[in-house]
C-alpha cells in the first residue's frame, strides 16, 4: 500500500558511469535537473488550472485538466525518468524520488482520505562527530557516553531518531472496469498532489486526530537535544 520511490540508474548517454568521472557527470546532470525543476515549479506550481482541496497542496480536476497540466510537467518527467527509469513502471509503479519535487499524478480517483501520523526520522552514524554535524550539540556527559559507545565496539553504531507528525493521502482509484482498488498511501506534502477526481469523488480528514505510531523499540537514550535523541544502535 505504500510506495518506495524508484532507485537511480546512471543515464546511458553517460561515457562509463560507473567510473569516478562518470558518477561525478551523473551529479553534475542530476544537479541541473533539480535546478531546472525547481526554476519551472516556480512558475507552474500551484496549477491554475485545478482546485485545491483543503488547505493541502492537492489539487484535483478533471481528465481533461490534469492530462493537460501533466503535460506542461512532461519535458521534465522524461529527463527525471533517465534518472529513475523504473519510475511509474511495472510491476511496482514506484514514484519519482520527493527530493525532485516533481508533483505526484494520480488518476481515476474516486475518494482521498487525509491523515495524521506519528512518525520518526532516523539518521545511523559511526562517529560522535557526524552526530553533532547533523543533529546539533549536546552536553558533554552525553558526548562522553556516546563516543564510550564507539571506542569499545569497533562495529557499533549510533542511530539518531526525530519525532515528527507525518501528513499522507490514502488515494482510492477504480480500475478500467469501475472496481474499487486497495488504496495507495502517498506523502506528497513535498511534492504536491494532482488527482484526476470521478464523479462524486469524496474527501475523508481525519488530520485532527493523528493516528498512534507503533511502539518503538529504543527506549533511555544515551543523548536528547530536545530535537534529536540519540540511541546505541540495535
Amino acid at each position: 500500500m505504500s510506495r518506495r520511490s524508484a532507485p537511480f540508474v546512471a543515464p546511458d548517454y553517460i561515457d562509463d558511469p560507473a567510473s569516478k568521472d562518470g558518477k561525478k557527470h551523473a551529479k553534475v546532470l542530476l544537479s541541473t535537473l533539480q535546478e531546472d525543476i525547481a526554476n519551472f515549479r516556480n512558475e507552474q506550481f500551484p496549477p491554475d488550472i485545478l482546485r485545491q482541496i483543503r488547505d493541502m497542496p492537492i489539487y484535483e480536476g478533471n481528465l481533461t485538466e490534469v492530462q493537460t497540466y501533466q503535460q506542461r510537467w512532461q519535458n521534465l518527467l522524461e529527463r527525471a525518468k533517465d534518472f529513475y527509469p523504473a519510475a511509474n513502471m511495472p510491476p511496482d509503479y514506484l514514484p519519482l524520488p520527493a527530493s525532485l519535487e516533481i508533483p505526484q499524478f494520480i488518476y481515476h480517483v474516486q475518494r482521498l482520505h487525509l491523515t495524521k501520523t506519528r512518525a520518526k526520522e532516523s539518521k545511523s552514524f559511526g562517529a560522535v562527530g557526524a552526530v553533532t554535524d547533523k543533529c546539533g550539540q549536546y552536553t558533554d556527559d552525553e558526548i562522553e557516553r556516546m563516543t564510550a559507545i564507539l571506542d569499545n565496539n569497533d562495529e557499533a553504531r549510533l542511530v539518531a531518531h526525530r519525532e515528527f507528525i507525518d501528513l499522507r493521502a490514502y488515494v482510492f482509484c477504480r480500475n478500467s472496469k469501475g472496481e474499487m482498488l486497495e488504496p495507495e498511501r502517498v506523502r506528497f506534502y513535498r511534492t504536491g498532489l494532482i488527482v484526476h477526481a470521478l464523479p462524486d469523488f469524496k474527501i475523508v480528514d481525519s488530520r485532527q486526530t493523528p493516528r498512534k505510531r507503533r511502539n518503538d523499540a529504543y527506549n533511555n537514550p544515551l543523548a536528547d537535544n530536545g530535537v534529536w535523541k540519540i540511541y546505541r544502535k540495535k
